[in-house]
């Protein structure tokens, strides 16, 4: 195994990996909880040249640069990112032999947030669904938007061009539904994989006013890119089909999900926020009725909002 270190990127480098494991890290980040991540990798007990570890910076481009510029150099058969101050849980490679059976375009697993590092999930069996295509798991069901714990076939992502958008928080979810919509066939698991460290001093943990209000933004700026990608299936006249239901379910769920964030958030722009959702069309929410919980929540926002 070789290791260089560049200006960018750290390689650890193998022929032919079968997975490439992609790190974005930040120059404020914690090294200590960076070496912990990459230790959790190089303890799966893999094989020697089928894998590869990719630490990308941010180049000033926040998480979806790093990891745009990890694709880029990825020689994998298989995609995974990981944040800097998480880690795995051992014996990954379990679900290598399901990719290798179905060869999924997506494979979604657990992702278990921890407080302690001993912390190693139990169960006597796991579950595994296969799906004809993400657009059809994806018009069934809710999920965490979360890049980090799926793993991606690497053809898959470069032959429909997916890349996150830069400088932005929440760019891990309108990525997800392209991801889910463009996928063939999509793999679904119980299995625990990624275990998501509850870091009070990570960028995703800090409650500034400043970074509330930058949040709420970016959280409406991909909620309009997820909507432009409904907008641009009614034009092509593909309402009806199992990709632009699997948007719509999406995009309604992820409005309730702003709405709750504006609320919870106190924003002192509350009543323009809410009017600028009417305005866009993302309120009065409409459309089937998805679940029980999702119907309380449509009558209440469409209600008092």
């Amino acid at each position: 195994m070789a290791a260089r270190l560049g200006e960018d990127f750290l390689y650890i480098c193998h022929m032919t990996p079968f997975i490439s494991i992609i790190i974005p890290f930040y120059g404020t980040a914690d090294p200590v909880l960076l070496q912990r991540c990459i230790t959790s990798i190089r303890e799966q007990g893999m094989e020697e040249g089928s894998y590869e570890i990719i630490v990308a910076d941010d180049n000033g481009k926040g998480l979806g640069g790093a990891r745009n510029r990890g694709i880029g150099r990825a020689t994998g058969i298989y995609l995974m990112f990981v944040d800097a101050d998480d880690y795995l849980f051992p014996n990954i490679s379990y679900c290598f032999s399901y990719l290798l059976k179905y060869t999924p375009d997506i494979c979604s697993f657990r992702m278990c947030k921890v407080k302690k590092e001993d912390l190693q999930p139990h169960s006597s069996s796991w579950h595994w669904e296969v799906y004809a295509s993400g657009a059809e798991y994806m018009s069934r069901n809710n999920f965490t938007g979360n890049s980090c714990r799926h793993f991606f076939h690497r053809d898959f992502i470069n032959r429909c061009g997916l890349l996150f958008a830069e400088s932005c928080y929440h760019e891990d979810e309108d990525f997800m539904v392209r991801a889910y919509f463009r996928a063939e066939t999509t793999l679904i698991t119980d299995y625990p994989v990624y275990a998501y460290f509850m870091n009070p001093s990570s960028i995703t943990h800090r409650f500034s006013l400043e970074m509330r209000l930058r949040r709420l933004s970016d959280f409406y700026a991909m909620l309009c890119r997820v909507r432009n990608l409904y907008l641009s299936l009614e034009l092509t006249g593909a309402t009806n089909s199992i990709g632009s239901i699997a948007v719509k379910r999406r995009l309604s769920f992820l409005t309730i999900d702003y709405v709750r964030l504006l609320v919870r958030n106190r924003s002192p722009r509350l009543k323009e926020q809410f009017k600028e959702m009417r305005r866009d069309g993302f309120l009065p929410l409409s459309g089937p009725v998805y679940t029980w919980k999702y119907r309380i929540a449509r009558i209440v926002i469409n209600f008092f909002v």
